[in-house]
């Protein structure tokens, strides 16, 4: 398994861990409503994290102005959503958590709220607050760090579908049932492209189209899709941690539009190192072993916070059940 595959498990086992919290309250077929909306929430608000102070302000400031709202935020946020309320997971506070938690979701843009009403998230937090578990979930969450530069699209994406999948085991059904498999996805593109190979080469910028009948949507290529294909002078390997290192920059040459794409003239002017294959394998093989040791240390990281996190419930617990004895404090 490769080291990236065992850094996303990882990850996905340590979120699924607050399933523990969920035993008595919650039958195991439901920790996947629970689990999924909540993950899926911490990412939306680490992707906002750096616009949502601008965004507020700019909500505050044009909300009764006229002015066409929601495109003005989506350019704040250089995103197709936004988040306009002043709440986040870490913030919620223990005594009103569930109207703050409402509130926060409902102060979502449009497209974004319509993904928690599909999971029928309300009905969720509602459960959860009757449990008396809601706080300590969303304190849980509030410590994952889902950060695009510490979790990149990919990383998140396979981290969704091993959580996917856990979810599908626990009600005896396949992750096939819930999404189209990744390795499906990939299989269709192949097909799509490789009867073409020399008619690619001989007509550079030529376009292929393909139909994508799930759902009636493009649910599987979501509207854009692009294969590369290195030629004989370059690595998939160093292809593939070029385009990691260079992430941001890519992302800000996009067309700005509901879903940022890059073009194929924009794709055509990026400019790829090209050193030896040699040295390119040499260093695939170090940024290996670098990785490896990162990702030790991550697990370790990980697991601390857990034990953290876990401390820091059971003391807010014992201090607002009077299992502390605080009277000489307030004298």
């Amino acid at each position: 398994m490769a080291n990236g595959q065992v850094k996303d498990t990882m990850l996905a086992d340590f979120i699924w861990k607050n399933a523990e919290d969920l035993w008595g309250d919650f039958r195991h077929t439901e920790f996947g409503k629970v689990i999924l909306p909540f993950t899926l929430l911490r990412r939306l608000e680490c992707v906002l994290e750096a616009s949502r102070v601008k965004v507020r302000a700019a909500h505050k400031e044009h909300k009764d102005s006229g002015l066409a709202l929601d495109s003005i935020l989506r350019q704040l946020t250089g995103l197709p959503f936004y988040n306009t309320s002043e709440y986040a997971l870490d913030n919620l506070g223990s005594t009103k958590t569930r109207q703050n938690l409402e509130d926060y979701v409902s102060k979502f843009s449009d497209n974004a709220r319509a993904i928690f009403e599909q999971f029928e998230f309300a009905s969720t937090i509602t459960k959860l607050d009757k449990a008396g578990i809601l706080f300590r979930i969303c304190n849980n969450f509030s410590g994952i760090d889902l950060h695009p530069a510490v979790v990149p699209d990919r990383v998140m994406s396979n981290i969704y579908e091993h959580l996917i999948r856990r979810f599908g085991a626990a009600v005896n059904e396949g992750a096939e049932d819930f999404m189209t498999p990744r390795d499906v996805v990939h299989l269709a593109t192949t097909l799509l492209l490789d009867p073409d190979d020399k008619l690619f080469e001989s007509n550079p910028g030529l376009i292929r189209t393909l139909y994508d009948p799930i759902l009636g949507i493009a649910a599987a290529f979501n509207q854009a899709c692009a294969a590369i294909q290195c030629s004989s002078k370059l690595t998939n390997q160093f292809l593939f941690y070029f385009l990691m290192a260079a992430y941001s920059h890519l992302r800000s040459l996009g067309n700005e539009a509901s879903q940022t794409n890059l073009s194929l003239e924009i794709i055509k002017e990026i400019r790829v190192p090209l050193p030896s294959l040699a040295e390119q394998e040499a260093i695939c093989r170090q940024l290996e072993a670098s990785l490896s040791n990162l990702d030790c240390l991550a697990g370790k990281v990980g697991d601390s916070l857990a034990l953290l996190n876990e401390r820091r419930t059971a003391l807010i617990t014992a201090a607002v059940t009077g299992q502390i004895d605080l009277r000489e404090d307030i004298a």
